[in-house]
């Protein structure tokens, strides 16, 4: 299995980098800003000791592995945040990870009938608009494409709200929801479902509907051409031509026994579309300030935060590889001649 490797490189990567501005880059969040002269160099000294950081590379990487494993990810400082990564996450990661559900829900129910249309109607005029759509997507930058958003259906239309998660006069006295943060799932319409409050929830839902159409549309581009691409090859298969001379209705021949096999092409390549989501959700969580794992990395980069940054990273890249894993032990399950490499 090349999963382990491919997870040691991530980690001696993301320790590389963090490693690169020097140590006191690495103790910066920790130095008492109130300290000057004989008793900062102290404790700078002190914090050199503490991380290992007077020791080999190497000798550093196990330390920084070692603490790694026992959750340890060091510091963060952002105005969104100040204090231990893993809290950071613990309180962004719920956010991203509904808005990334969301979105994918979005991307499934309307790509897939999409790319199947098209392949279906292969040349016909709806075709070509379908494809044209689909390239403008796959084009288009994130961030212009979340402008075009806001423009149509929060200026124009005023449908939706443009950002943020909620309207800040109906959390107004609210004991669970403090400095922007709710609890205690840290998602702001399932807290406001547990405790009741139904306005709150429906305004937190309308908050997500942009950002997670936006995130939808920037990943749909893919799956429609890959279906589309694969139903045409399916369609012209000698089981799919027997099934239409049995008389069977053409959706029926089309549903039930081509895009069943057309799927594989996009679920071989769904843990490249989930790349690309998490690629996505920086962008997207930071256009319409949604206080997720994005927004707080950009925060992280803006204030030149390495803890936040490298965290960040960790995370998006364990992500990415542990959806990999998951698809080929599925995979594997489903056809035995399929072997993990």
């Amino acid at each position: 299995m090349y999963y382990i490797p491919t997870l040691i490189g991530l980690t001696v990567m993301v320790f590389a980098i963090l490693h690169a501005g020097g140590p006191y880059k690495l103790i910066a969040p920790y130095i008492n800003p109130r300290l000057s002269g004989p008793a900062r160099q102290e404790q700078i000294q002190m914090l050199i000791q503490k991380f290992h950081l007077n020791q080999p590379i190497y000798v550093q990487y196990f330390y920084w592995l070692w603490a790694l494993l026992h959750g340890n990810l060091g510091y963060t400082t952002t105005p969104i945040f100040s204090g231990p990564a893993t809290e950071a996450l613990a309180i962004f990661f719920p956010n991203t990870a509904v808005l990334a559900i969301f979105a994918g829900v979005l991307m499934w129910i309307i790509g897939i009938p999409l790319g199947t249309w098209s392949a279906v109607r292969k040349d016909k005029p709806d075709d070509v608009a379908i494809r044209v759509f689909s390239y403008t997507l796959y084009g288009m930058p994130i961030y212009l494409l979340a402008v075009v958003l806001i423009i149509i259906f929060a200026v124009y239309l005023k449908l939706l709200p443009i950002s943020g998660v909620v309207n800040p006069e109906l959390t107004v006295g609210l004991s669970w929801y403090v400095n922007g943060i709710s609890y205690p799932t840290h998602v702001l319409i399932i807290d406001a479902i547990i405790h009741g409050d139904w306005k709150l929830a429906l305004n937190a839902f309308e908050h997500l509907i942009l950002p997670a159409f936006t995130l939808a549309l920037a990943a749909m581009a893919g799956v429609i051409n890959i279906l589309r691409a694969s139903m045409i090859e399916v369609l012209d298969q000698d089981y799919v031509r027997f099934a239409r001379s049995k008389g069977l209705p053409e959706g029926v021949v089309t549903k039930k026994h081509a895009r069943p096999t057309a799927m594989f092409p996009v679920y071989t390549n769904f843990a490249y579309t989930v790349a690309g989501m998490l690629s996505g959700v920086v962008v997207v969580e930071s256009v319409f300030d949604y206080p997720g794992i994005g927004y707080w990395l950009t925060q992280s980069m803006l204030g030149n935060d390495m803890g936040g940054i490298m965290a960040g990273t960790l995370i998006f890249g364990l992500i990415f590889v542990t959806t990999s894993l998951a698809l080929d032990i599925l995979f594997a399950i489903k056809d035995p001649r399929i072997r993990l490499g």
